[in-house]
């Protein structure tokens, strides 16, 4: 590759998105307006809202059976105390929220419909009590009325009227106690048993930061995706829909150097966007000339703003070769817009990471680029510098950058890629021969289902039937890529006799793999604690009246049938045209992996997808492995119902060694008895089964 030639080529690309008016508004102009303009219209809104607080009149009802009810007087002698403080919110003054004015609170007849009353705003919230089983209230009265309050949620005043009132009931509630407590002989004052105080020790500048560091890669990502997808639309797919890039493929100018020219030019207008952003932030910070919203006080040093330029550049890089070789791959500018919108989608996604509480740099977090860029710049603009983690961070995507980038140019390089006028054979041929450029797609449509489902379901469904719905959907999914692309079934689930020690092998290697994924657990553990929710959630399902024989058919059997079926049958077959042996065997074990959701629950079960695709591979069947994925399972319910058969609680190295020669022992059986039966005495060595 010639660098002139590329430099060259880069030039001219810059040249003409200098001239482009949409480049410069998204990549240049809206950068530099986007912080201010969110600075400022945080900042009026919050002021607003607070003036909108403080000059509003709150309408309030009294429901008119409640003058009869049994404690009334008492409970509207309560209300009544509650409106006089009605706002005090711990402001600097007691008078109002954050020492403003008092909140104003008039009260109306009560209306014969509330619901509608409260839907049109007519009134903000309606007060009743009816009787009940509280403390009491006088020494005549047996039971206190329980105050309701009805409101709705969804408009802002009345939600907001609700919140004032309740809590003001809340505060009139604990005094009222006391003063009871002090009139019956308490030895000591109540305001004076367990003083609490608090002691914020976080600055200003770290509250701040936190609130910032959580939406910043969020908001450059979006502005990196938005620049750059501009330019890559018009750097392939335009140029081909017009013709030109054949007239460019006419000159000197090799693919590659093509390529990468175009990869660089987008790559600098996303660059340019964070750079832009981040300068921009720091500046406006600094020169402090937009009040800052209520409660939020951000100064960020150069250093600091240096460190997030360096730390954002391997995202840019990453974006731009995604964006170009969605580009490359895209027939016409309309396609390639379509096709941008799953990936910004999941950029997006990833990039909001930070936002979920919780979520720390030293967890497995760290391995997932973009969101660990996301949590060390929310770390860096608290005041916190793990530098080993950050260092970590910044490799991994940088890594995952460098391999995407390489594989851009590589793959556009191929003129069916690159040109609008030579059509695929495989979209040609449809069936089969595309299933192989397809699978990936549907496996990561089926994961965002499956994620949607079980976010959606949480807690609150039996296990047994959340087992069968999950099964139920891979096998549906199984079914649709057979018949949609007409695989041949027993081909692309290897539905073939296994040679008779791969039993054997089954024998040896499932409690040997049991052993090796609870030394991953454990490993992976010291950086990403199992939440001891999970473990109490697992702890009651399986100490819950379920027969043993149904602990096995949901627990062991379904899976080791439905998710084999899936993953060693139909995403094995459709990846194994497109990957080299140890390349196929880690993807498609980490794609299971990647299935079950859980960030602890990964490596365990990446671990053992990997030793279920080697099995596959070896005895050349999906049976073997249908039955080591059961016994597996069986074998972990076992440990976790028998505490006679559990795994040690500190297992040794040897323990693990032994583990790792009993897994080789198994694949070798596999293997040696592969070969004996698929070949006849006298074939020679070109009828080996590759990866046997």
């Amino acid at each position: 590759m010639n660098r002139r030639t590329v430099t060259a080529l880069f030039a001219n690309d810059l040249r003409q998105l200098a001239r482009n008016p949409r480049v410069l508004v998204f990549a240049v102009a809206l950068p530099l307006v986007l912080w201010p303009l969110m600075w400022f219209l945080t900042s009026l809104t919050t002021e607003r809202r607070q003036e909108r607080i403080e000059s509003r009149t709150y309408a309030y009802s009294v429901a008119d059976e409640a003058a009869n009810a049994a404690g009334a007087a008492d409970a509207r002698a309560w209300l009544d105390r509650a409106l006089a403080v009605v706002g005090d919110d711990g402001g600097a003054d007691g008078a109002g929220p954050a020492g403003g004015p008092a909140v104003r609170f008039e009260r109306l007849e009560a209306p014969d419909d509330v619901p509608a009353a409260l839907e049109e705003e007519q009134l903000h919230v309606h007060v009743a009590w009816e009787a009940g089983d509280g403390e009491d209230l006088s020494d005549d009265d047996e039971s206190a009325p329980r105050i309701v309050l009805s409101h709705r949620a969804d408009l802002d005043a009345s939600d907001s009227a609700e919140g004032f009132l309740r809590r003001a009931l809340e505060r009139t509630r604990t005094e009222v106690r006391e003063q009871r407590l002090a009139a019956a002989g308490f030895e000591s004052p109540p305001e004076d048993l367990l003083p609490l105080e608090r002691i914020e020790t976080a600055s200003e500048e770290q509250t701040s930061g936190l609130f910032l560091g959580r939406l910043l890669t969020a908001i450059i990502v979006m502005m990196m995706l938005t620049g750059g997808s501009i330019v890559a639309t018009d750097a392939l797919a335009g140029e081909k829909e017009r013709g030109t890039l054949e007239t460019l493929l006419t000159t000197a100018a090799s693919r590659v150097e093509i390529v990468t020219a175009k990869n660089l030019s987008i790559l600098a207008v996303a660059f340019a966007t964070s750079v832009l952003n981040i300068v921009n932030i720091v500046v406006w910070m600094q020169l402090d000339l937009i009040a800052a919203p209520a409660g939020l006080k951000l100064v960020i040093p150069a250093g600091a703003g240096l460190l997030l330029l360096l730390l954002y550049a391997p995202a840019a890089v990453l974006l731009s070769s995604s964006l170009l070789l969605v580009s490359g791959r895209s027939k016409t500018y309309k396609e390639a817009q379509l096709l941008f919108a799953p990936v910004m989608l999941i950029a997006m996604a990833v990039a909001a990471i930070p936002v979920l509480p919780g979520v720390e740099l030293r967890s497995a977090i760290v391995l997932l680029p973009i969101a660990n860029l996301g949590v060390a710049a929310r770390e860096i603009l608290t005041g916190h510098y793990d530098w080993p983690l950050l260092a970590a961070a910044w490799t991994v995507t940088a890594g995952a950058a460098a391999l995407l980038a390489r594989a851009s140019v590589r793959t556009l390089s191929a003129e069916k890629l690159i040109t609008a006028s030579d059509t695929d054979a495989a979209d040609l041929a449809g069936g089969p021969a595309l299933f192989p450029r397809r699978v990936a797609r549907w496996f990561a449509v089926l994961w965002a289902l499956l994620l949607v489902w079980q976010l959606n379901v949480g807690g609150g469904i039996d296990s047994r039937l959340l087992i069968v719905t999950n099964m139920s959907i891979f096998g549906a999914a199984a079914w649709l890529m057979i018949a949609r692309y007409r695989l041949p079934v027993r081909e692309a689930l290897s539905l073939r006799n296994p040679p008779h020690a791969a039993w054997v092998g089954v024998l040896i290697g499932a409690p040997a793999g049991l052993v090796l994924a609870d030394g991953v657990v454990r490993l992976a553990s010291l950086t990403m604690p199992i939440p001891e929710e999970w473990i109490e959630a697992m702890a009651e399902a399986f100490g819950a009246d379920i027969p043993v024989w149904q602990m096995l058919v949901f627990f062991a059997i379904l899976p080791g049938i439905f998710e084999e079926i899936a993953f060693r049958g139909v995403l094995l077959h459709g990846l194994k045209s497109r990957l080299k042996p140890v390349q196929l065997v880690l993807v498609a074990g980490i794609a299971f992996g990647f299935f079950h959701v859980d960030l602890f629950r990964i490596p365990g079960t990446s671990l053992l997808g990997v030793l279920l695709v080697i099995a596959v591979l070896r005895s050349g069947s999906i049976y073997p492995a249908m039955a080591w994925h059961a016994l597996h399972n069986a074998l972990a319910l076992g440990s976790a119902r028998i505490e006679q058969i559990r795994l040690p609680d500190q297992p040794t190295w040897w323990h693990y060694v032994l583990a790792a020669l009993a897994i080789l022992v198994a694949f070798r059986l596999m293997r040696q008895n592969y070969q004996r039966a698929s070949h006849p005495a006298g074939s020679g060595p070109e009828g080996r089964v590759p990866g046997g």
